[in-house]
């Protein structure tokens, strides 16, 4: 084709990644929270900070949405790499959302490391994956799925851009 290599596509993909994830977000200009649950207003209002928990690519993505979060949201937000997160005891607060990310929706550390801060008392949590029916996004309260498309090559472009 006309590219290189995959990476190469995915690259040059990215922008209509971002603008199908944008269209399953709003609807005839209005956002409505319920697009990531029937529950998803009273989890928001619940919530007085965030956890997000992501491996990899995602991480960094997650990252990002730290700085967003606090500079625009203004909500305390914290950022864990999972494979650490599931290892250890942290103090649960009941109004924090846990925010899970993954691309694939079945990376392992970030599976486990949703379970694991469910175990400890976290009940208000959000997947963000590019699957549905995945086994993280069946594990959270709420989904948002990213609307990336597949990946072929082993750097991830077009889920970190829409995570």
């Amino acid at each position: 084709g006309q590219y290189d290599h995959f990476m190469q596509k995915e690259i040059y993909e990215q922008p209509r990644a971002i603008s199908d994830t944008i269209e399953g977000i709003i609807d005839e200009g209005h956002f409505d929270v319920r697009m990531f649950g029937d529950d998803a207003e009273e989890v928001f209002k619940n919530t007085d900070s965030i956890l997000i928990l992501a491996a990899g690519t995602s991480y960094y993505a997650g990252v990002t949405a730290k700085y967003w979060l606090e500079s625009i949201a203004k909500i305390k937000t914290s950022v864990e790499i999972s494979s650490e997160y599931r290892y250890r005891d942290s103090v649960p607060n009941p109004r924090q959302l846990v925010i899970a990310i993954s691309q694939s929706g079945e990376t392992l550390d970030t599976l486990e490391a949703l379970k694991h801060a469910q175990s400890l008392g976290h009940t208000l949590s959000l997947a963000i994956c590019n699957v549905q029916e995945s086994a993280i996004a069946r594990a959270s309260r709420l989904v948002f799925y990213t609307r990336a498309g597949a990946e072929i090559s082993v750097a991830s472009t077009k889920a970190c851009t829409t995570q």
